[in-house]
């Protein structure tokens, strides 16, 4: 255990380990080809209380800390990455109310998805904005009662399934990341459109979509924060979900090295176990080591979040580590299932197509390495010194 554990944190994992093994992971193969929802699961987690993990109670959360939600995230990408994914997502889509919203905003928005009745969603990509986030298209024009939106997003998580985005588009065309707004939006309104789910490499079940905006119309109360906060918001929001995405790749990591383990001791070559061979065990504890080395990354990023600290610097190392280490942990897993693994009925070779993506959402590793190269200059520029 990287991590302390509470008693209830301990009874919180052994609770989504059983449910992993008897709900979630039977059908994740076949929600794999089938790119079919997990509708029902889902709406499992919500009976579980977990949509709202750290969202206080007054708007319908538990109130409890980063670290307890990273357990869940763990457990539930345990059972199926792509779970997991819209899992995140849903809680990437209340960050910003949760950091920013008016008590009203909170009450009407937030507190329908803490209790697991509606899901979240995050609309910032576009088509010509990943990295850069200044570069988005997107308008919202001020109007006598609200704000009319128009623009396309790509690559949004939960979108159709949502009932609720945090979207951003700008309100001054002019002023780079200073003329970004967050709104609130829901996904039932006119001149909103969603594409076909885009088809993946992997977490299939997990939908992404393009979405259309064609004179979306919201009052003046769907702003999230002031004028032109949006940009600093999406960033900062970002920044926090890292930390649950790491959490996400040491789920994944996590189940492949308890699957290479599992069939390192029942695969025999040349009269024995294969776990008896030297190659094997070398493997295997590199696996170990990435697991645990990730989680500790992660949660060190968490305690440092409810501390209030400056976690830019933690929450990319924490990211860039767990993804990394996830991707070497799951190819290793492969590499000891032999052909076997790389076969499309092998739960290794889902793992390997799940794993890839999250080297590239919530900001690369090579964004999060350049965020740790800002963090280094700035120590050195404060002090002299960098350690």
């Amino acid at each position: 255990m990287p991590y302390t554990f509470t008693e209830d944190q301990r009874r919180l994992r052994e609770t989504l380990r059983r449910f992993a093994r008897e709900e979630v992971i039977p059908g994740a193969a076949e929600r794999d080809q089938t790119a079919r929802y997990p509708e029902k699961l889902v709406g499992r987690l919500a009976e579980l209380g977990l949509m709202g993990i750290t969202i206080a109670e007054d708007y319908g959360g538990l109130g409890l800390d980063t670290p307890t939600l990273l357990v869940a995230v763990e457990e539930v990408a345990y059972g199926d990455a792509a779970l997991a994914s819209i899992y995140t997502g849903h809680y990437l889509g209340m960050e910003g109310l949760h950091l920013y919203g008016r008590d009203e905003q909170k009450r009407r928005y937030l507190s329908p998805l803490a209790r697991g009745e509606q899901l979240g969603g995050f609309a910032l990509t576009e088509p010509e904005a990943g990295s850069d986030v200044a570069a988005i298209r997107t308008e919202s024009r001020r109007t006598r009662d609200g704000w009319v939106i128009s623009g396309t997003k790509v690559f949004i998580s939960n979108a159709r399934e949502a009932g609720f985005l945090i979207l951003f588009a700008k309100t001054d065309r002019d002023a780079g990341l200073d003329g970004i707004s967050a709104f609130c939006v829901s996904t039932d309104g006119a001149g909103i459109s969603f594409s076909r789910p885009q088809d993946k490499l992997g977490i299939r079940s997990a939908p992404t979509y393009e979405i259309r905006l064609e004179d979306v119309t919201v009052g003046r109360d769907a702003l999230i924060g002031g004028e032109g906060q949006g940009g600093r918001i999406a960033l900062e929001i970002l920044n926090r979900a890292r930390i649950d995405t790491a959490a996400m790749a040491n789920g994944i990591a996590m189940r492949a090295l308890q699957l290479a383990a599992d069939y390192a001791a029942e695969r025999q070559q040349f009269g024995r176990p294969i776990r008896d061979f030297q190659a094997i065990q070398l493997l295997l504890a590199e696996m170990d080591v990435a697991v645990e080395t990730g989680r500790l990354a992660t949660y060190r990023a968490a305690n440092l979040k409810d501390d209030g600290a400056d976690i830019r610097r933690e929450a990319s190392i924490a990211k860039y580590v767990a993804t990394e280490n996830c991707f070497a942990c799951v190819d290793r897993a492969m590499q000891i299932h032999g052909g076997y693994g790389y076969m499309r009925e092998s739960e290794v070779e889902r793992l390997y197509r799940d794993c890839r993506v999250l080297r590239i959402y919530e900001g690369t590793s090579q964004i999060q390495l350049l965020t740790i190269a800002r963090a280094l200059a700035r120590r050195r520029d404060e002090s002299g010194a960098v350690v």
